[in-house]
């Protein structure tokens, strides 16, 4: 049986500026968009832009980056492709004499502000979700500006025809893009596509089961079969992403306060017999004790808790989330309250 591999125009026929798209290891995500970019320049002159989020990354990979499409691809091995450069940032790809690409990282993005590249048509930004998690402190305003200052031109504000490509394999919903761009909450990981209402994104969960049966069935698929990396490469389950403590406890309990987290409103409960917080939805609008962490959320009549460094709340929940004694209503609820901990601990303690 031949091998079928990924193909993004079933993504490019929803017609949105941003698609991101999330699969499972080695089933030609990022061979089919650079092979992509090369093809539509040599068909119509279009440029790209090659992304990764720091230079050190662009140091390693983007010397290489399209290799495997020269060499493979039939359409484009008539085509003179040269670097001029070593695949850091400002390294200029050029195809038969002509600049087709450059390549860019994000930390460095906002230094392209005032630069015009109205042929431009395709930002490309492999794997943007990293699996250490770790993220520039202005992740998503950096890409945001950058399309901005990319996709005006040709007497337009905005041109439609540009495209922000974020690729990536399945390593956690729980991304600052997903969380800020409100992404999160509509995506249904179990189905092949989600597209925003306003047509601004389209989110695509690709899963090759040729591929991963392939892999599964070597000595090494054998061996991680078992594993949390397993179900991340061959059952294609988001890797940092889990139903821990995702459960509501049962017994008496009392609404203990509201939380205010990134303009969301969250009820605390506590549960005497089983000694538990429980963090939910559920919001008891009557109640009085509203806490907000952060003064992007702070209005009149609410308790800014990192102004109030002595309060027995924070110790309350850093103890209940030491000892594991917090659980929630949704996957929504556990991200909230593990980035409000991460939060609370670098920049109350």
């Amino acid at each position: 049986m031949k091998k079928q591999f990924y193909t993004g125009i079933p993504a490019l026929s929803y017609n949105t500026p941003f698609i991101f798209v999330l699969g499972n290891r080695s089933i030609g995500k990022s061979f089919y968009w650079t092979k992509r970019v090369l093809q539509n320049f040599k068909d119509r002159g279009e440029q790209f832009i090659y992304m990764r989020r720091y230079n050190q990354d662009l140091k390693k990979v983007a010397g290489t980056a399209f290799n495997e499409v020269l060499n493979t691809a039939p359409t484009l091995q008539d085509m003179d492709f040269t670097m001029d450069g070593k695949g850091s940032e400002g390294t200029r790809y050029y195809i038969d004499g002509r600049l087709a690409g450059i390549t860019v990282p994000l930390s460095g993005a906002l230094r392209y502000k005032s630069m015009s590249l109205p042929s431009v048509t395709t930002i490309l930004f492999d794997e943007f979700i990293p699996e250490d998690n770790v993220y520039l402190p202005t992740e998503v305003g950096n890409a945001l500006s950058f399309y901005q200052t990319i996709a005006r031109g040709n007497g337009l504000a905005i041109r439609q025809n540009c495209r922000f490509v974020f690729l990536a394999n399945t390593v956690t919903m729980n991304n600052p893009y997903f969380r800020e761009l409100h992404i999160r909450e509509k995506v249904n990981p179990m189905a092949k596509f989600t597209v925003d209402p306003d047509r601004a994104w389209v989110v695509e969960i690709s899963h090759n089961e040729q591929i991963a049966d392939e892999i599964a069935s070597t000595p090494f698929g054998k061996m991680i079969s078992k594993t949390k990396y397993g179900d991340f490469a061959l059952k294609n389950q988001f890797y940092l992403d889990d139903e821990t403590f995702i459960q509501k406890p049962t017994g008496r309990s009392r609404y203990y306060c509201t939380l205010k987290w990134m303009s969301g409103d969250y009820g605390v409960y506590e549960y005497y017999d089983e000694g538990l917080i429980y963090i939910s939805h559920k919001v008891d609008k009557g109640c009085q004790k509203v806490l907000a962490l952060t003064t992007t959320d702070h209005a009149p009549n609410l308790l800014l808790l990192y102004k109030n460094r002595g309060t027995p709340i924070i110790q309350y929940f850093k103890h209940a989330f030491d000892n594991a004694l917090v659980r929630f209503d949704n996957a929504d609820c556990k991200y909230m309250f593990l980035e409000f901990m991460q939060y609370t601990i670098e920049t109350i303690t």
